[in-house]
């Protein structure tokens, strides 16, 4: 590293800077991606078990059998 030129070392960094900016961009594309179908997929599951839960839970709870 000392025989570097500084041109060189100012290319290093850029490069640096570049491949640090595509393995970013990679790395938060499929975090996103996956984020985006844990909510697409998450929210309307959710939802839908509340309601059942909600709808079933009246009746529910009258006709549980308890065995002691």
């Amino acid at each position: 590293m000392e025989n570097n030129s500084m041109l060189m070392r100012i290319l290093m960094v850029i490069g640096f800077l570049f491949v640090a900016g595509i393995v970013l961009n990679i790395v938060l594309g499929i975090a996103g991606s996956l984020l985006a179908l844990a909510f697409r997929f998450g929210i309307p599951l959710l939802i839908a078990i509340a309601l059942v839960r909600w709808l079933t839970g009246a009746s529910a709870k009258h006709n549980q059998r308890r065995y002691y």
